[in-house]
């Protein structure tokens, strides 16, 4: 009896050991903190995982864009059917840019919608962490914002500082954490004496503040990087549901083309922590707009309106019959490394489609070339040709560089490869998502979210996040009918065209090269 005891405990021990060494290899974090985050695999059913997809097409014979819209509802369904919390992390949450009438008032739906929900009960928490763009990196306070505000929202604004540098010589950083330091050596008189200095306005002309830009300004957009999550999680009696996206709400996007998935269980859980770590760090340092000032709001609102939950309560984690879907989530540098993870691993018959707005990290450019020489079906990109931004056109770096970059590979190396652009018109293909199948293995695999393939996306220095997927037979299938009726325009609209043409020509291989080598891009 005795002998066998102890032949369980050691068969126990042996277990939790390579559960150990398992997640010390793949850098798992049981516990989200704030950046570079792995979760474990959650394994859901497929009821409780879903794609949403939003794009449009252009219609020759009316001369207009077809909008299929539907990443915005799913998040006012959300939203609707929350109990308790809507917490959500994105890039843009504002009417910045938007000239005209757009397809969807997104920013006013959700507005409407929230108001709504903290009026039928104050006890409801809107929480909502934004990148300090929405507040012209200074004191500028959109009208979304001031509504969500005086309903009762609490805003905050997440610190760029501890990400990587966006440039290789880090102006920005050295300035602002000089400034930090300056401002606590001197207990706060810096600050005191930069808020006047810094306060009069420089008369010029600008997308984010009419009154012209402020000297603090500046030297906050200096760093030329971003909270770039588009995240959404809500309750709904004991169940939460998270949406991952490449879609921000915002007006002026509602046009363009994006992923969502929507994703029920513990793994909501978890990217819950993983915002509530961001909102933990702004309220150190104040980087908040809050609906109540007073000290004892402020000082108990992580444990009244943002309980964290205990750690056993989001990593149950088990494959099933019932629950074969496997998602992770994945943020920053981690997500090049599942990128890189999937793109090495194909191989035979799997078939790779790839779905991309900004394509210009060199190892991931290469990992795809490498990967076409091995697969028997052609690697099939759609990217967007880098013309459209908000009403102003671009050269089209880095989209251009890159694609003549792989087909010249294709050229000289007989690459299984084949380009189509996104033929846009205003809008832009903002998706970033690629997916994996190969039906003989029973292999369904997708990976998509906020990062673009860039070195800025994926080399932590804009916070990001997405999920991985496997066993994804559903969410892979969706998304691959729809990339198909966009490679062959199917239903009559125009989505895509060939590579050869209309943007084949670029602005030179140096500028989307030196631009990963130094930084000092919007890509």
């Amino acid at each position: 009896m005795e002998k066998g005891r102890y032949i369980s405990v050691a068969i126990l021990l042996l277990a939790f050991g390579a559960v150990c060494a398992f997640a010390d290899s793949e850098k798992i974090d049981f516990v989200p903190g704030r950046l570079g985050v792995c979760s474990p695999w959650y394994y859901v059913s497929p009821a409780d995982i879903d794609l949403q997809a939003s794009y449009c097409g252009f219609d020759p014979a009316q001369k207009k864009r077809i909008a299929n819209l539907s990443i915005g509802k799913k998040a006012l369904d959300m939203i609707e059917n929350a109990d308790k919390v809507v917490l959500a992390s994105v890039f843009l949450f504002d009417v910045l840019y938007a000239d005209g009438k757009p397809e969807l008032d997104i920013v006013g739906k959700l507005t409407d919608l929230l108001v709504k929900k903290r009026r039928e009960n104050p006890d409801f928490s809107v929480i909502i962490m934004l990148d300090p763009i929405n507040k012209a990196y200074n004191n500028r306070r959109g009208p979304a914002v001031k509504r969500l505000s005086a309903s009762g929202a609490d805003i905050f604004y997440s610190d760029l500082v501890s990400t990587n540098s966006a440039t290789a010589l880090g102006v920005g950083e050295t300035l602002r954490d000089g400034l930090r330091l300056a401002d606590n050596l001197s207990l706060g008189v810096v600050s005191k004496v930069l808020s006047v200095v810094a306060s009069p306005k420089i008369p010029i002309k600008n997308d984010l503040d009419e009154d012209g830009i402020s000297i603090e300004a500046l030297w906050n957009a200096a760093a030329i990087k971003a909270n770039h999550r588009k995240l959404l999680v809500t309750d709904s009696g004991d169940t939460y549901e998270a949406l991952v996206s490449s879609a921000n709400p915002h007006n002026a996007s509602t046009g363009s083309a994006n992923y969502s998935i929507s994703v029920k269980g513990d793994l909501a859980k978890y990217i819950y922590m993983n915002i509530r770590a961001d909102v933990e760090l702004s309220i150190k340092l104040d980087y908040t707009y809050w609906s109540d000032a007073s000290a004892r709001y402020r000082d108990s609102f992580l444990k009244d309106k943002l309980p964290a939950f205990k750690t056993s309560s989001y990593l149950v984690a088990f494959k099933s019959k019932k629950t074969p879907v496997g998602v992770r989530y994945v943020t920053e540098g981690q997500i090049r490394r599942e990128i890189l993870r999937l793109l090495k691993a194909a191989k035979g018959d799997d078939e790779i489609r790839i779905q991309m707005f900004y394509l210009s990290d060199i190892e991931v450019v290469n990992a795809i070339a490498d990967t076409a020489a091995r697969v028997k079906k052609p690697v099939r990109l759609i990217l967007d040709p880098s013309k459209d931004a908000f009403g102003k056109i671009k050269d089209g770096t880095p989209n251009r560089q890159v694609a003549a970059y792989l087909m010249e590979k294709k050229k000289k190396l007989g690459l299984n490869l084949e380009i189509r652009w996104y033929d846009t018109h205003g809008e832009q293909n903002h998706a970033k998502i690629m997916s994996i199948a190969n039906a003989k293995a029973d292999k369904y695999e997708v990976i998509t979210g906020s990062a673009n393939w860039t070195g800025k996306n994926l080399k932590d220095i804009n916070m990001e996040s997405n999920l991985s997927l496997q066993n994804a037979r559903g969410v892979c299938g969706k998304f691959n009918a729809l990339f198909d009726k966009l490679w062959t325009n199917s239903d009559g609209l125009v989505y895509t065209i060939k590579y050869e043409g209309k943007y084949e020509k670029h602005a030179g291989m140096s500028k989307w090269l030196d631009g990963e080598k130094w930084g000092y891009v919007s890509w």
